[in-house]
């Protein structure tokens, strides 16, 4: 009998991080999530329905709906709070969420499940490969003002960065010219001040989400685009 998609109910979040924060982070690993194990009724440690206890043995596939929210996967606050939360799913701290990336990919590695069964297994794969690209993608500040902007509707195309930003196409062709032209300390300065602007401009997309600016979020991704463009142009010229 085929497993079913099991979505267990998300569990409230304590604590948003900004990196304008001037406190001391303080975090926890994935909270617990209070929901049984449908075999042995052990609450289960993570989102996943996935049982570490080792007489237990159970998995089942993620939910299309907990798989397609990354926040939610991980227990976040996110896309699904609704409009005019103080919470501004951008903020998080990159220390939390690998924290419980690494915790999650432990209930489910593929190979503690090798030996269960070919079903258990290829869940395993799939639910590792599911929190490899949530993972990732809540990492990059880009990929995840994307992925916000994308849950309200609002997709990002060519013609958004070619059409749109003229302007901002003009500084990064000067940007990349001086930096063709560079060598040695010349490379590590430009490398250093484009550091700034990602800085700088992920910065005003964690704003403009905070207020719900969405044109502004996305005139930031963009953005964020093209300097990490240069980025990559002038990682292997460094000294």
């Amino acid at each position: 009998m085929p497993l079913k998609p099991y979505n267990p109910t998300v569990p409230s979040y304590i604590r948003m991080y900004s990196a304008r924060d001037d406190k001391k982070s303080t975090y926890t690993l994935h909270p617990k999530t209070k929901i049984p194990c449908p075999k042995c009724k052990t609450p289960l440690p993570t989102q996943l329905p996935t049982c570490p206890e080792q007489k237990c043995g159970y998995i089942a596939p993620v939910s299309s709906d907990l798989g397609a929210d990354y926040f939610s996967l991980f227990a976040l606050p996110g896309v699904r709070d609704g409009e005019g939360s103080s919470r501004n799913a951008f903020s998080i701290d990159p220390r939390e969420l690998r924290g419980r990336f690494l915790q999650m990919q432990k209930v489910c590695h593929p190979d503690r499940w090798a030996q269960k069964g070919e079903d258990e297994a290829q869940i395993a794969v799939n639910q590792s490969a599911l929190l490899n690209k949530a993972y990732q993608t809540l990492l990059s500040p880009r990929l995840r003002g994307e992925y916000i902007l994308a849950h309200h509707g609002i997709d990002i195309t060519e013609m958004d960065n070619m059409d749109r930003e003229q302007e901002l196409m003009m500084q990064v062709m000067e940007a990349r010219e001086e930096l063709e032209s560079a060598e040695g300390e010349e490379v590590k300065a430009l490398m250093e001040a484009n550091a700034e602007r990602v800085e700088k401009v992920t910065a005003e997309l964690e704003d403009a989400i905070g207020r719900e600016d969405w044109a502004q979020a996305k005139r930031s991704v963009i953005q964020l685009r093209y300097w990490e463009s240069f980025k990559r142009a002038g990682q292997g010229m460094e000294v």
